[in-house]
């Protein structure tokens, strides 16, 4: 019960998904009427966005406590970067071997056409607007989160004279986070009609492409999670670190999959790393910032949107937008995965980067709804790896002994 009650939403809106396409093929008229039900909730998710982002982002850097930077947490930045780069390069270069034009079949229209400018022009048009007013948009959301990390430093430079502020920011958080569980509560309506209408208008395509996809996540997902964690953890401490990471990493693996969050994987995490290697002095750290910035599995899944949304244009995969799509990969997974309700601003974030339409949102909220359980599992047993890997670069060769015994490893 506990496990239907942690997925009970993502359960409600596959089954929304499930209906509203089995409507859009049996009554197209109904699901071209109902359509603009879907469009009330993009428009809903638009208009609470902008402010969710300001406040979210603002007010956790305002708020958070100063601390001063160790080694141990260089090198977690460091592995965390690092792993993030890996999942999206060669997740990208399987998925373009694998599935290179997953939504082929289904054409959307741009916005406005996409003229490629030069790469200095494309940086500034990317990070900044010209006004305010155009901050205050759903399709300025790098401006927007620079601009929210910006008034969140300066108002915690300023100390005591900020601290208004900051409450203030911390307020605000908490009732947009609020406002977006009211959204929320439009979702399964939302989505009913919006694929009704979708599949309406593209048949069968809708339904190949998803599964396509959700075959080539799953498959990608599974080999990085035991191959991949297996590489990282090997060279961290050879075959010794691996047996024993992976002897202590059942409890972890089945809360992540029974909770759905890697917030609640937290407690196994911490039970476990120490026996896989990972000091307490370690592991009490890179656990539980990695909840919140590392997340392999998001990262594989921005890849994974990046080139279906792209698919869905029939635009080319140039050498550049296969750049951008790792960098946005990454900063989906890292950057906007420490925000609440982050996967929503990451997908909203993908189509503001490379010029899409709004009407892609809901078919990448769809992804993420799919590949969520693997998702969960490798963002929060990926900090395990983690904790292994900095503990290997802050102590070297040496770690813990294997026969360390367990009285003492919790001692830690």
């Amino acid at each position: 019960m506990r496990v239907l009650r942690s997925y009970r939403l993502s359960l409600v809106m596959i089954a929304s998904i499930i209906a509203g396409a089995a409507a859009g093929q049996l009554a197209p008229g109904f699901a071209a009427a109902i359509k603009p039900v879907g469009d009330l909730f993009l428009n809903l998710i638009f208009m609470i966005i902008v402010p969710l982002v300001f406040f979210s982002v603002s007010s956790s850097i305002a708020n958070s406590p100063g601390s001063t930077v160790s080694r141990i947490s260089l090198c977690m930045l460091g592995v965390f970067l690092l792993t993030s780069v890996i999942a999206a390069v060669t997740s990208l270069l399987f998925l373009l071997v694998v599935t290179p034009s997953p939504g082929v079949g289904i054409v959307l229209k741009l916005a406005a056409p996409l003229e490629p400018p030069h790469p200095l022009a494309q940086l500034v048009k990317t990070v900044t607007v010209p006004t305010f007013a155009e901050l205050l948009s759903h399709r300025a959301m790098l401006p927007l989160l620079i601009f929210s990390s910006a008034v969140g430093v300066a108002t915690r430079r300023l100390g005591s004279e900020g601290e208004p502020l900051a409450r203030i920011l911390a307020s605000g958080s908490r009732v947009a986070l609020k406002l977006v569980d009211y959204v929320m509560l439009t979702a399964p309506a939302g989505l009913f009609a919006y694929f009704a209408a979708t599949v309406a208008e593209t048949g069968a395509q809708l339904a190949g492409a998803y599964l396509a996809l959700f075959t080539a996540y799953y498959l990608f997902g599974t080999f990085y999670f035991l191959a991949g964690f297996s590489a990282y953890v090997w060279c961290a401490g050879g075959g010794v670190a691996v047996r024993r990471f992976w002897s202590q990493m059942l409890t972890p693996s089945l809360t992540a999959l029974g909770t759905c969050s890697s917030m609640a994987t937290i407690p196994a995490n911490l039970e476990a790393a120490p026996a896989m290697g990972a000091p307490r002095e370690v592991s009490d750290l890179v656990i539980p910032v990695g909840a919140v910035i590392h997340k392999d599995g998001s990262v594989i899944g921005g890849v994974v949107k990046v080139l279906f949304a792209l698919s869905l244009f029939h635009l080319e995969l140039t050498p550049q937008r296969l750049v951008m799509t790792i960098a946005v990969a990454v900063v989906v997974g890292v950057v906007i995965g420490a925000i609440p309700s982050g996967g929503m601003i990451g997908e909203l974030f993908i189509l503001s980067v490379f010029g899409f339409g709004q009407e892609a949102l809901p078919l990448l909220v769809a992804i993420s709804v799919l590949i969520d359980p693997l998702a969960t599992l490798i963002n929060a047993t990926g900090d395990d790896v983690a904790a292994v890997m900095v503990t290997r670069l802050v102590k070297g060769s040496s770690g813990i002994p294997e026969k360390t015994p367990m009285s003492e490893l919790r001692k830690e």
